[in-house]
């Protein structure tokens, strides 16, 4: 039975090569990106990355500022580019946990180093967090199939 989530990669994923690298990868676990769209991060694309991470910021305290570091990380000193990517998965595995499984820990520096953030990313919150900066951390994945479906339809205009 296929299965979808919702991925986008981040900012940093448009360095060095690492979008071709991470989309052959997502390729060869057998997720394959149904429909994406690189979009350049403007203040448009902000207001929806503030609706995408909502949850986010509402579990947060106030003083780590998440709104203020996404607005670091994603749009100041740009341009910055992100790719939404609605992604299937035919295989055995339920494909949320599949995929985070092969994209690592959210901190890279505690990512195995076989997964995509082990691979292509060298950052971690020991970096970031004096930088007043989320964590370079190359890619989102859904952390549900209730995220999945909100983040593809907070995304659906992007992906048609």
């Amino acid at each position: 039975m296929k299965q979808y989530t919702y991925m986008m990669l981040k900012p940093d994923a448009f360095e060095d090569g690492k979008k071709e690298a991470i989309l052959k990868e997502l390729e060869a676990l057998g997720l394959h990106v149904e429909a994406s769209k690189e979009v350049e991060v403007t203040m448009e694309e902000m207001k929806v990355l503030l609706e995408h991470y909502r949850d986010v910021i509402d579990s947060m305290e106030k003083e780590f500022n998440f709104p203020g570091k996404l607005f670091n990380t994603f749009y100041y000193d740009g341009p910055h580019f992100i790719m939404p990517m609605k992604v299937s998965y035919e295989g055995e595995e339920d494909i949320i946990a599949y995929s985070r499984k092969h994209i690592g820990k959210t901190n890279p520096q505690e990512a195995d180093k076989d997964t995509i953030r082990g691979k292509y990313s060298n950052d971690g919150y020991d970096k970031s967090g004096p930088e007043n900066r989320l964590v370079y951390n190359l890619i989102h994945a859904s952390d549900s199939q209730e995220s999945a479906k909100r983040e593809l339809r907070i995304w659906q205009e992007y992906l048609n």
